[in-house]
């Protein structure tokens, strides 16, 4: 509700107070997030360069110089240093060194696949598309799998290409396997990345900072309780986890932790706003402090259930029925005959309060019950407000299934993706093998790790790393000649040159990557085979060829990267939530129709997507761009009415407030819809900015509750139906006066 409406003091701003504090807060978390500039990096590139030295290198003795086998020696080496140094798994050693002996299976696969196609060049050429497409695309599936992915490229671009020789198979998959088991043991023991904190106890943080703010009904806001929910929030951000323990993966753990993680930021969220916004120094009433007080046990509950962590079986662990039985419509009855007792503008004040509150309340059922399926109790779905936990019962074929299928469309930008990196990779593929290029799987590396998102960031890619060659190509065939073949030069100096090139790369940029990375090839093969000052020439020409070709793709499939696409997903995600709105009042007022939140669901996660891959593009000129992720709260507020509103016992009465509530409902839809048009425009049209509901014109039409009669129960169910209604709607033009702020 906005400041016209008289809720609060024309100077009064409309934000929380304690603004110094909170610029404090977001300090902190980033210095907790990021760490000391410099140091935490560092720290991390130089374990990993350790880690991936050591590996590869014992990798290569043992099987070059103790077993005699070269075949084997090469791809014990390249595992370590695809799945190592090309490929960016996230978190700790412990689930980084899981994340590679999982990869295992599908990495003998790919080599074995590699090994048969590379007899025909088209063989090999269509295994490239098939397979680079599917391997990139799988990144959907979580970070961890799309943080090995270009790495498990590798695996197959590696035996694709000529002599074809079957026969050296049994040698390649055990060099991998040896490779992949030495680096998960260095990523394990080996200056490993430190332990982050569980999800779970994120979780349990926010609940009990949750309880915290809720115990409090009246006086001062409270700073402390606050800020530690602010600091418990901040945590629980996507940007603020880390990758690895990101609950991103389509398993029920995981969507069972997204689903709590969601509803607990919001519950702190409405907690922060009924603290510092609506009304602080207005008495609180009896109804009101009974949801606070149930929300304060179920969180502190659900809190210690979580720190535990012990598997829960049905009736056991925090109960969100307690809470639940406040929201009735007999508990309602008091909330509507308070209201009916207070003069205009303390009515606006408490409708305000009530409307935090409720939202907080269910919010906090919610937690309740992603918690216990969290901790597995799978009978959730029996709720009254189960349908929103639909996925409980599905088998997890299907739950993999949808989320692969989530994004088959060319208005996603992982299929845009995974089809440039495809295309490339087998045209890079086609070019080596119809030229008859000398160490050809150089074209494709430098197509793999070259290729990005726009034109503009590929053709940046490609003069740094063509810089970097061009020297380290100099250096390189310096170093084979005044070396020659005397292999023990090239077995001392081989742990030498790895470090350093896997050091320098992270820390100094692509240039250094290319050329420290041209240096470790010369000094590996020299000691596999014969070789003279022209593997420095043929690996330039083989960068230059693989870099053509991935700005030719860059210029041919969606070069301007998800700078358009994120302004049609966010267009269509408007025209989503529009027809929410329409569809979750139609419900409400009419109880016809069903609302679909599949639909929305999609158009939030595709709007997500191209924001994420939007905001990590390097752009010449941000300025003049909407509140992207104001879009994606709306969305995510148009979901969560869309989940509770038609679940809600009554119907609007009488007519005129029920056709009050449409219209209202119609004007907000039509905004929303005139933002979807003027974001698809791509350009500027004039707009007025939206109407905040006239919620003293409801207040006149809504005749109040008789305190006795037949009809007192059936009018205070539709009241509170009313109430909870117009809470959503006006969240909802609260969101979309914030977008039109920022354009």
């Amino acid at each position: 509700m906005s400041e016209q409406q008289g809720t609060s003091p024309p100077s009064a701003p409309r934000r929380p107070a304690g603004g110094p504090l909170r610029a404090l807060l977001r300090r902190l978390r980033h210095l907790r997030v990021h760490g000391v500039p410099g140091v935490r990096g560092h720290r991390s590139v130089v374990g990993n360069a350790v880690r991936v030295t050591a590996a590869s290198c014992l990798a290569f003795y043992l099987c070059r110089y103790v077993l005699d086998l070269s075949a084997m020696s090469v791809y014990a080496t390249f595992t370590v240093v695809s799945l190592g140094a090309l490929a960016r798994i996230p978190g700790s050693g412990r689930q980084r060194a899981a994340t590679t002996v999982m990869a295992i299976p599908t990495g003998l696969v790919l080599i074995t696949l590699g090994t048969l196609l590379a007899v025909q060049t088209w063989a090999a050429v269509l295994g490239m598309l098939v397979i680079g497409f599917l391997v990139a695309y799988a990144g959907t599936t979580g970070p961890r799998i799309a943080g090995a992915a270009p790495g498990m490229q590798l695996l197959y671009i590696l035996p694709c290409f000529p002599p074809y020789a079957p026969e050296d198979l049994i040698q390649r998959l055990t060099g991998f396997l040896l490779g992949a088991l030495l680096l998960a043991l260095a990523q394990r023991f080996l200056m490993p990345e430190p332990e982050t904190p569980p999800f779970g106890r994120l979780l349990a943080d926010a609940a009990d900072a949750a309880a915290d703010l809720a115990d409090h009904h009246g006086g001062p806001a409270p700073v402390q309780a606050l800020a530690r929910a602010h600091l418990a929030g901040e945590a629980l951000r996507p940007t603020s986890v880390p990758p690895a323990d990101m609950p991103a993966s389509p398993t029920l753990t995981h969507k069972a932790m997204a689903h709590a993680a969601e509803a607990v930021r919001t519950l702190l969220a409405r907690l922060d706003t009924l603290h510092t916004v609506t009304g602080p120094h207005h008495p609180y009433h009896p109804e009101t402090v009974a949801l606070l007080q149930g929300i304060s046990a179920a969180a502190r509950d659900t809190a210690d259930a979580l720190r535990r962590g012990t598997r829960l079986r049905p009736g056991e662990g925090p109960s969100a029925a307690p809470l639940q039985e406040e929201l009735t419509p007999v508990r309602a009855h008091r909330a509507v005959a308070t209201l009916d007792r207070l003069g205009a503008d303390d009515r606006l004040v408490y409708l305000r309060r009530r409307s935090q509150v409720v939202q907080a309340a269910d919010c906090a059922v919610v937690l309740v019950l992603a918690s216990r399926l969290l901790l597995g109790d799978r009978t959730v779905d029996r709720n009254p407000v189960g349908h929103s936990f639909a996925y409980a019962q599905v088998h997890a074929p299907r739950l993999w299934w949808q989320r692969l299928t989530l994004h088959l469309t060319p208005r996603s930008v992982i299929f845009q993706n995974a089809c440039r990196f495809a295309l490339g990779l087998a045209a890079a593929r086609a070019t080596a093998g119809l030229l008859d290029l000398q160490h050809g799987f150089w074209v494709l590396l430098a197509t793999l790790t070259l290729t990005r998102t726009t034109t503009l960031e590929t053709w940046s890619a490609v003069r740094q790393a063509l810089l970097g060659t061009l020297v380290g190509a100099v250096l390189a065939a310096g170093l084979l000649v005044v070396v020659h073949d005397r292999d023990t030069v090239y077995a001392v100096i081989l742990p030498v040159v790895m470090l350093t090139a896997f050091i320098a790369g992270p820390l100094r940029g692509l240039a250094w990557a290319q050329g420290g990375f041209t240096l470790v090839v010369a000094t590996l093969f020299a000691q596999v085979t014969p070789s003279t000052w022209q593997l420095a020439p043929v690996r330039l020409v083989d960068v230059l060829v693989g870099s053509v070709i991935g700005l030719a793709c860059g210029l041919v499939a969606w070069p301007r990267g998800a700078g358009s696409e994120v302004r049609r997903s966010m267009a269509a995600l408007c025209s989503a939530i529009a027809d929410a709105i329409g569809q979750t009042t139609a419900q409400v007022v009419e109880r016809a129709g069903s609302t679909d939140i599949f639909a929305l669901n999609r158009a939030l996660i595709l709007a997500r997507e191209s924001l994420a891959q939007y905001q990590c593009e390097a752009r010449e000129n941000a300025a003049g761009q909407p509140d992207w992720p104001a879009v994606l709260v709306a969305g995510a507020d148009a979901r969560r009415g869309g989940r509770l509103l038609p679940g809600r016992p009554g119907r609007i009465a009488p007519h005129e407030v029920g056709a009050w509530l449409r219209r209202a409902a119609d004007c907000t839809a039509a905004d929303y819809r005139a933002l979807a048009d003027r974001l698809c425009a791509d350009r500027g049209m004039p707009h007025e900015r939206p109407q905040p509901l006239d919620i003293r014109a409801l207040l006149a039409l809504a005749p109040p509750v008789p305190h006795h009669g037949p009809d007192r129960e059936r009018r205070a169910v539709s009241a509170a139906l009313l109430l909870d209604s117009v809470i959503w709607l006006d969240a909802l033009t609260d969101d979309l006066s914030r977008i039109h702020q920022e354009m």
